[in-house]
């Protein structure tokens, strides 16, 4: 009689849904997180934050707001009235 570590086989249906799991888990912590941490999104964002802020880019902020839609905001510190601009979730690294 075989003695199993974890007290029961490891059948199929198990490891399907573990990497079903795992797989929904990455692309949902790729949606929320994935363009901030991507070099070439972060900055196509920059960019065009910096052409928002008209080519001063020691005036601009940008930060990548985390939510239920979450998107680049960035604001111009040389005009501090104005309301942040969101710049969407995709900006274009090839434009």
């Amino acid at each position: 009689m075989a003695v199993s570590a974890i007290g029961q086989n490891l059948n199929f249906d198990v490891v399907r849904r573990l990497a079903v799991g795992v797989v929904v888990v990455f692309v949902v912590l790729s949606y929320l997180f994935g363009p901030a941490y991507s070099p070439t999104l972060s900055s196509a964002a920059a960019k065009e934050c910096n052409a928002y802020a008209e080519g001063n880019f020691r005036s601009f902020r940008l930060s990548w707001t985390v939510g239920v839609l979450p998107h680049w905001s960035c604001w111009d510190a040389s005009r501090p009235s104005k309301d942040p601009v969101s710049l969407g979730w995709w900006t274009n690294p090839f434009g």
